[in-house]
C-alpha cells in the first residue's frame, strides 16, 4: 500500500462518528446486552449484535424481570473503551469477567440502606452472566445477625433477592431455599441427614486440625459455625481458592441429602470438605450452621416471604398494583404469604413470580392433590361469651378438637392417596390402614379430593377414643398392616379439594356439605366431627359443657367458625 494510500486511509478511520438521534430508551432484560453495545461503527457499517451470555437464563424467565436494571448492571461492570475493548471486526467484546469497582463490604453496605433507597448497581459486584456468588448471601446473612428489628432485617433481605430478581434471576430460587435454611419442600422429605460429628470431621480435613482441637474450640465457642470461621480464618492459604456461588452450594446440598448406601457418610464429608476449602471470610461459619439447619440469625420464614414480596414490587415490570392497593408493598407481601400457606413450595412459587408477576400470583400458583395446604390454626379464647361479644348475633358452627395428629389425606386422580402431617411432612408410609379406610368409603363419584381431618387411636372393641399417648406408640414408618396394634379412626372435619374444584374460597359449612355427601360413615374408621350451628349462647355453652364432661377428659376444646352468609 502507497504512503498516499495510507494517509488516506487513517483520515477516513479518524473521521467522527455522525450524530444520531436520540430516542426514548426501551425496556429490556436485565440480561440483554444493553442498546449502546450495538450501535454503529466508526466506519458507519452496522455491527453484529453482541451474544447474550445468558441467553438461555432470560428465555426461560421470559418477560419476569426486564427493562431497568440492565443499564445499572453494566454501568457498574463493564467499563466500555472503544479503543480496549473493539475487536477485529469492529464489534465491542464483553469479557465474561469484567473489572469492577465494588467489593463485597461495599456491597454490604448498600444491602443495609432502605429499600426505598436502595440502588441494585451499587450492591452487585459479579459480572453479567456470572451466578450470584455464596459470600454475596453469607454477607447479608451476617448483616441480619446483628439486627434485633424485624423491619430491618426484612429491608437487607428485600434488598438481597430484590438484586438477584433484577441481575441473576436463574439464582432466585437456590437463593430463597439458603434464606428458609431448606434444601426442597417439606413434603419431599429431603433432608441433609449430617450430624455434627461428621461435620466436624470434614472441617478438621478441610482446615487441617485435629478433631480434638475443633472439638475443644466447639466446646469453648459454643458455635460450630463460628469454630469453622476461626479455624478457616488462621489457615494459611496456598493460593486463592475459587469462590463458591450461591449454586454450586445449594446443588451441593442436594447431592449430600441424595448420596445414600454403604459409604455414604464419607461420601457427604468429601462434599462438606470441598465447600469449606474453597470457603473464605464469614463463608465457612454459615456453611456450617445451613448443614446444621440452624442459622441462630432471627430470618423468620415470614420475614422471607414478606421481604420476596416488597422485592417484587420493586422490580415488578409485567403490571401495576390493583387501583384500591394503598399500599402495594405490604399487599404483595399479603399474597405472598397467602399463596404459600396454600402451596408451600418454592419450586413453583418462585418461577410463577418471575414470569408472571407477584399481582397474579395468585392465578397461577393453585393448588392440586399431591401438594399439601398450610394448615389453618386455632386462635384461644378465654370462653364462648368472648367470642359472642365479638360477633355479636352471627351464626356459629362449633366442633369438638379432638386429640390425635392432624392430617391431611390427598387422593388423586390415578387411585393414588398421599397422607401428609400438620407440618407438610409426608406421612403416607405411617397410615397403610387410614389409606385403605379412606379408599373404601369413598363414594363413588368422588375421583379426587383433599381431606382435612384429625387421626385418633381409637378401641373398636369399645367403641372408644384413646389418648394420644397410646397413638404415639405407633411406628412412624414402614408400617404394615398385618403388624397393626393400635386402630385409627379418622375424624373428618373440612373438604379443601373435591372433582378437580379448589374449595378453600367457599364457606365452611359449603365445604362442610360436599364432605357429608363425598363418605360414607364407619364408626371407628371414619367418622365426621361433632359439631352444631347456632347463635345461641345457652346452646353453644351446654356443647362445650358436654365436651368438657365426656367420658373423653381429654376431648376439652371446641373450634368455634363464624358463618358468612
Amino acid at each position: 500500500m502507497s504512503n498516499a494510500s495510507k494517509k488516506k486511509k487513517d483520515e477516513s478511520q479518524s473521521q467522527p462518528s455522525k450524530p444520531q438521534k436520540s430516542s426514548p430508551r426501551k425496556r429490556k432484560s436485565p440480561v440483554q446486552i444493553p442498546q449502546t453495545l450495538n450501535s454503529k461503527p466508526n466506519n458507519g457499517t452496522p455491527r453484529s449484535p453482541v451474544p447474550d451470555p445468558v441467553e438461555n437464563a432470560a428465555e426461560k424467565c421470559g418477560e419476569s424481570v426486564e427493562n431497568s436494571i440492565s443499564d445499572q448492571i453494566v454501568d457498574a461492570h463493564v467499563e466500555n473503551s472503544n479503543s480496549n475493548n473493539a475487536d477485529s471486526n469492529g464489534a465491542l467484546a464483553v469479557n465474561k469477567k469484567p473489572r469492577v469497582s465494588i467489593s463485597p463490604d461495599d456491597s454490604l453496605l448498600e444491602l443495609k440502606k432502605k429499600a426505598a433507597n436502595f440502588k441494585v448497581k451499587k450492591a452487585v459486584y459479579w459480572g453479567v452472566g456470572e451466578k450470584v456468588p455464596f459470600m454475596f448471601v453469607a454477607k447479608a446473612l451476617d448483616a441480619i445477625a446483628i439486627e434485633s428489628g424485624r423491619i430491618a432485617i426484612t429491608e437487607i433481605v428485600c434488598n438481597l433477592l430484590r438484586t438477584v430478581i433484577e441481575t441473576t434471576p436463574d439464582d432466585l430460587l437456590a437463593v430463597v431455599y439458603l434464606l428458609a435454611n431448606r434444601i426442597a419442600p417439606a413434603h419431599e422429605g429431603l433432608e441433609l441427614g449430617i450430624g455434627d460429628a461428621s461435620i466436624i470431621k470434614a472441617l478438621s480435613v478441610a482446615c487441617g486440625a485435629t478433631e480434638a482441637h475443633v472439638k475443644k474450640q466447639y466446646k469453648d465457642l459454643g458455635d460450630l459455625g463460628n469454630v469453622a470461621k476461626s479455624i478457616r480464618s488462621s489457615q494459611p492459604l496456598m493460593r486463592k481458592p475459587e469462590a463458591l456461588t450461591v449454586a454450586k452450594v445449594f446443588d451441593t446440598f442436594r447431592l449430600i441429602a441424595k448420596e445414600s448406601g454403604k459409604d455414604s457418610q464419607d461420601k457427604k464429608k468429601n462434599h462438606i470438605k470441598a465447600l469449606l476449602v474453597a470457603a473464605t471470610d464469614c463463608e465457612p461459619q454459615y456453611l456450617i450452621r445451613l448443614l446444621q439447619t440452624k442459622l441462630r440469625i432471627g430470618l423468620a420464614e415470614q420475614t422471607l416471604l414478606a421481604a420476596l414480596g416488597h422485592a417484587a414490587v420493586y422490580s415488578e415490570m409485567h403490571s401495576s398494583p390493583p387501583a384500591k392497593v394503598a399500599n402495594p408493598h405490604e399487599e404483595a407481601a399479603k399474597i405472598v404469604k397467602q399463596v404459600y400457606s396454600v402451596i408451600p413450595v418454592y419450586d413453583k412459587i418462585i418461577p410463577a413470580l418471575l414470569s408472571d408477576g407477584v399481582w397474579n400470583l395468585p392465578k397461577t400458583c393453585g393448588f392440586a392433590p399431591g401438594i399439601p395446604v398450610g394448615p389453618m390454626l386455632a386462635k384461644p379464647t378465654k370462653g364462648v361469651s368472648e367470642i359472642v361479644d365479638k360477633f355479636q348475633d352471627m351464626e356459629y358452627t362449633c366442633e369438638y378438637k379432638y386429640d390425635g395428629e392432624r392430617a391431611q389425606i390427598h387422593y388423586l386422580e390415578n387411585g393414588s392417596v398421599e397422607i401428609y402431617s400438620r407440618n407438610a411432612e409426608r406421612n403416607t408410609g405411617k397410615f397403610p390402614d387410614v389409606v385403605a379406610t379412606i379408599t373404601r368409603l369413598r363414594k363413588p363419584s368422588v375421583t379426587s379430593f383433599v381431606l382435612d381431618c384429625e387421626l385418633v387411636a381409637y378401641d373398636r372393641e369399645k367403641q372408644k377414643i384413646q389418648p394420644f399417648q397410646i397413638l404415639s406408640t405407633r411406628a412412624r414408618k414402614n408400617v404394615v398392616m398385618s403388624e397393626i396394634k393400635v386402630n385409627v379412626c379418622i375424624y373428618a372435619f373440612d373438604m379443601l379439594y373435591l372433582n378437580g374444584e379448589r374449595l378453600l374460597q367457599e364457606q365452611l359449612n359449603v365445604r362442610r356439605e360436599h364432605l357429608y355427601h363425598s363418605f360414607q360413615e364407619e364408626p371407628g374408621f371414619l367418622q365426621f366431627a361433632t359439631a352444631i350451628t347456632s347463635n345461641d349462647l345457652e346452646e353453644i355453652q351446654k356443647f362445650l359443657d358436654d365436651a368438657v364432661n365426656s367420658s373423653f377428659d381429654f376431648v376439652a376444646n371446641l373450634f368455634f367458625f363464624p358463618i358468612f352468609n
